[in-house]
């Protein structure tokens, strides 16, 4: 059944209120939520966060793909679309408006089956998560390729990612002599490439400007 004040909402409107609950630490607590291109390729969700989960130690992070619905109309099948996401997604969700009314038991088992978690938006624009989604085994090139997509790539060094239209002091390793034993040039030219995060450029020339006395670890003499 399709809510009465669906028509009355933007579905911008909900696609902001998604993006603010990805971030918010009360919601999905992405470390930042990338702009949508009008490029971006197939299968297209409307909102995606990058959420951070490799604490002090380490650099892992999640990708958060959302698909909105101004109502929860056909939601089988829009569950079924939103599934093509696990490809490039480590967690999916379908958010509906739903301003007076909540998921009913058969949509959640619905949502659960197909490991999909399920976020409702009511009256006043504020995302209530009613079924966390699992963790997916998205194909690593085509998670890989969503992130270049949305201007963000992988460091190679740490393993966060970064965006690259902020990143100034970032570094890009164009692997031509892999890429010539390997067949991979085109037209003579190189396109693989490695990217390295501010950070670890930084911390690379920090590490390369010591002195040997300065350096890794100590030294031990008998």
């Amino acid at each position: 059944m399709v809510e009465p004040a669906a028509n009355k909402i933007d579905s911008n409107d909900l696609r902001d209120a998604v993006a603010s609950w990805l971030v918010a630490p009360s919601g999905a607590d992405c470390v930042f939520v990338p702009a949508i291109p009008s490029t971006l390729r197939d299968p297209r969700p409307d909102a995606v966060g990058i959420r951070h989960t490799g604490g002090q130690l380490g650099g892992d992070f999640e990708v958060i793909a959302v698909e909105v619905q101004l109502s929860t109309k056909k939601l089988v099948s829009a569950l079924g679309h939103v599934s093509s996401h696990s490809i490039h997604a480590d967690r999916v969700y379908l958010a509906c408006y739903l301003p007076e009314s909540e998921f009913s038991e058969e949509q959640l088992n619905a949502a659960l089956h197909l490991g999909i978690g399920l976020i409702r938006i009511d009256h006043e624009l504020v995302c209530h998560r009613s079924v966390l989604a699992p963790t997916n085994r998205p194909i690593p090139t085509v998670r890989t390729e969503l992130l270049y997509q949305l201007g963000l790539v992988t460091c190679q060094l740490c393993g966060v990612a970064y965006s690259l239209s902020s990143a100034d002091n970032d570094a890009v390793f164009w692997n031509e002599i892999w890429a010539d034993r390997f067949g991979r040039l085109r037209n003579e030219s190189v396109y693989d490439r490695r990217y390295l995060c501010p950070d670890c450029v930084r911390n690379v020339q920090d590490l390369s400007s010591s002195a040997p006395e300065e350096g890794i670890g100590s030294h031990f003499e008998p």
